[in-house]
This record gives C-alpha cells, sequence and structure tokens, in this order.
C-alpha cells in the first residue's frame, strides 16, 4: 500500500509540473509576446505549485529525504539508544506539527469551501486546502510508516507487511 500511495503521488506531482511549466510558459508568451494579460496563469501556477509542495513532501518524509542538520545527532556517534531517543523526540515533535496543520488545514478548508479565485472561478479556497489537508494527512501516514520501520529495524519498503508482493 505503501509503495503503491507514493507512486501515485509522485505521479501526480509529475502531472503538475507539466500543467505548472505550460502554464509558466504561456504566462511568458502572452504578456511577452502577444501583450494580453493571462492572470490565471498565475492562479494556475500557484496551485500546482502548491500541490507539488505538499504531495512531494510525503515522498521526502518516507524516504528520510528531507535536508537535515544533524549537529546534535553526531554527538551521539555510536551509541544507538542516544540516536533513538532522539529521533522520538523529533518525531513527537513533528507528529504535534502535522496534527496542527490538519486541524488548521481541515477547518480552513470548510470556512473556505466556496469562496472562488477570481481569476479562476472553478477553483476555490476550500479545494487548495483540501490538496493541503490530502498532502498533511499523507504526510502523517509516511510519518507513522517511517517511525515504524527505524523502531522495528526495518530499512525498506520490502518489509513492509502493509504491501503484498
Amino acid at each position: 500500500m505503501t509503495k503503491r500511495l507514493l507512486a501515485l503521488l509522485e505521479n501526480v506531482c509529475a502531472v503538475c509540473l507539466c500543467v505548472l511549466t505550460f502554464s509558466v510558459f504561456f504566462q511568458i508568451l502572452a504578456r511577452m509576446i502577444f501583450h494580453i494579460p493571462a492572470t490565471w496563469t498565475v492562479e494556475i501556477g500557484r496551485a500546482m505549485f502548491l500541490t507539488i509542495v505538499f504531495l512531494g513532501t510525503p515522498i521526502l518524509i518516507y524516504d528520510d529525504g528531507q535536508m537535515a542538520v544533524t549537529m546534535i545527532k553526531d554527538l551521539f556517534h555510536g551509541k544507538r539508544m542516544g540516536i533513538l531517543v532522539f529521533n522520538i523526540l523529533e518525531d513527537i515533535c513533528v507528529y504535534f506539527f502535522l496534527i496542527t496543520l490538519i486541524y488548521g488545514c481541515y477547518d480552513r478548508m470548510l470556512s473556505e469551501w466556496h469562496a472562488a479565485i477570481p481569476t479562476v472561478e472553478w477553483l476555490t479556497y476550500g479545494y487548495l486546502y483540501l490538496v493541503m489537508l490530502i498532502g498533511t494527512l499523507c504526510m502523517l501516514y509516511a510519518k507513522v510508516v517511517h517511525t515504524k520501520n527505524y523502531l522495528t529495524g526495518k530499512k525498506g519498503e520490502e518489509e513492509d507487511p502493509c504491501i503484498k508482493s
């Protein structure tokens, strides 16, 4: 399940990157060559960038691919228990942040559901908060799987019991 979810997120991010690239390219052509305003491209670009960030981050969380400053962890060099305790404290902070973000996204999604974006009427701010909520829920899931894997000593997806071969 985890492998399929991450593959789906990668594909959605790839499509969004293509739409973002087209939007920016069209905006440059429209403004510089054709001298017409294409204000909708700004909102589409913003929505695609937000989607790429929020749906791409669970992949980084699961693979432990975020940029990290390891200065404090380096103090525990060779002490597995110290690193484990530090990782648990770090995860508690991340869980608190993600749960707070989930609550905020849910609350804003409900309150902004019908607030249309002026240049793109079919796209509402509620949809953007929905993407943020889905992405944050996926981040929470990826963090739980990542935490479970390092607590049980599992390194890869091939050992994940959620994945069926």
